[in-house]
């Protein structure tokens, strides 16, 4: 075997020691291929790296039952695992391949379990803990794709909200910016992870901890939606864990660069509103139609209370970002107007008081979406897409 573990140490492991790699896990002592069930893991012999981050403004970390199966299978096939700490400057840790002369199921099964309390526990216990400030997923998921052949495992626990370039979720607008968007941005710059044939399982996106802000259903969606576009475009297969992760993050680790999230629509009866795509009246990308119909309605509803205390006339004017020329963008800011528009109208704002117009990617007050090398900045470009709603300015206070 790879070392010689005396039989007085075999008979202290049990069946159930691979549950004590995953330390505070839940569930996690299985090792049947029914774990894998619902994910695109492959239960096939291959490589596995696990990439985690244990760090600032991210909850305690909650392994994935997957998580134990593929750790047992793994190792038992004599293949390479791989743990990578997602911090600042993610890092692969490896131990030496499994392997055991024990021809016995059982004694097979015993070097296991010793295998992996005594060369991957360790590491998962205190070793992967962040080490430096930030967090920069992109970079552990290219070292994944580097440790794993085609048709390997990966695993990534973390919350997702990357804080360092190129995806700097702090800038205003990242978090709710299209996943086309972030693909594109990406492979243009050459940052697409090779993945090509890799299976990867996402747990924890989108979830974060104090004093991290907590994100809402429709922001934690998108960011899964935008990675797994990630992994995709590299050619890999993906699954999000659904499991919610609202534990408490660990004390004493290095700081993260807190994630604004999309401020609350500013309810004006004079003035300007502005009604943000990142927020709650949202659309469908590239389209106009709402993306939660009613979270939309409850703020319009607002609008349109403060709007019936007075008589003057209400201008919607539609702003897009840069991508799609003119011929795309007019008409979809034109709609967009027009969708704001019929719902106060039905919220009993007469038509005769409302004017839409749509100028698409040429509003005054948009901010620079493209960037210096004619590619599209997807925070920017986020930040374009809103609708404005303009009233008479508001008379001076005394």
């Amino acid at each position: 075997m790879r070392r010689e573990h005396q039989r007085s140490a075999r008979i202290a492991l049990t069946a159930t020691a691979i549950g004590m790699v995953l330390t505070g896990a839940a569930g996690c002592t299985s090792s049947s291929s029914n774990a894998l069930a619902g994910t695109c893991l492959t239960n096939s012999s291959a490589p596995l790296a696990l990439a985690v981050g244990v760090r600032s403004d991210v909850p305690k970390t909650q392994f994935p039952e997957a998580v134990s199966a593929l750790l047992k299978t793994t190792a038992t096939d004599g293949q390479q695992i791989s743990l990578i700490r997602i911090d600042g400057q993610p890092k692969v840790f490896t131990s030496p391949v499994f392997s055991t002369s024990d021809k016995n199921s059982t004694a097979v099964n015993t070097d296991v379990n010793a295998y992996l309390n005594q060369d991957i526990q360790p590491i998962l216990q205190s070793t992967i803990h962040a080490q430096v400030p930030q967090a920069d997923i992109l970079t552990a998921l290219n070292l994944a794709a580097a440790a794993t052949a085609p048709d390997g495992n990966i695993v990534v626990i973390d919350s997702g909200l990357q804080t360092v370039a190129p995806l700097e979720y702090q800038e205003t607008g990242l978090l709710m910016a299209p996943a086309t968007d972030i693909v594109n941005s990406l492979r243009q710059k050459n940052l697409i992870p090779n993945l090509n044939g890799r299976h990867v399982l996402l747990s924890g996106f989108g979830y974060t901890a104090a004093p991290e802000p907590e994100l809402n259903q429709a922001e934690r969606d998108n960011v899964i939606s935008q990675w797994e576009a990630i992994v995709k475009a590299g050619g890999g297969c993906v699954t999000a864990d659904p499991a919610p992760n609202t534990a408490q993050e660990l004390a004493g680790l290095p700081p993260v660069t807190k994630v604004p999230l999309p401020p609350p629509v500013v309810i004006r009866a004079c003035g300007t509103t502005i009604l943000s795509d990142s927020g709650s009246v949202g659309f469908v990308d590239g389209k106009s139609t709402f993306r939660n119909p009613p979270e939309a309605d409850t703020t319009l509803r607002q609008l349109a209370d403060a709007l019936k205390d007075s008589s003057e006339h209400i201008t919607l004017i539609g702003s897009t970002s840069s991508e799609g020329g003119d011929a795309i963008n007019n008409p979809l800011s034109q709609n967009r107007a027009d969708a704001v528009k019929s719902a106060l109208v039905s919220m009993g704002i007469p038509a005769s008081r409302i004017t839409a117009t749509g100028e698409g990617s040429h509003w005054s007050g948009r901010v620079p979406d493209i960037g210096p090398g004619g590619e599209l900045l997807p925070a920017q470009a986020e930040q374009d897409r809103e609708v404005i709603v303009q009233l008479p300015s508001c008379s001076p206070t005394s």
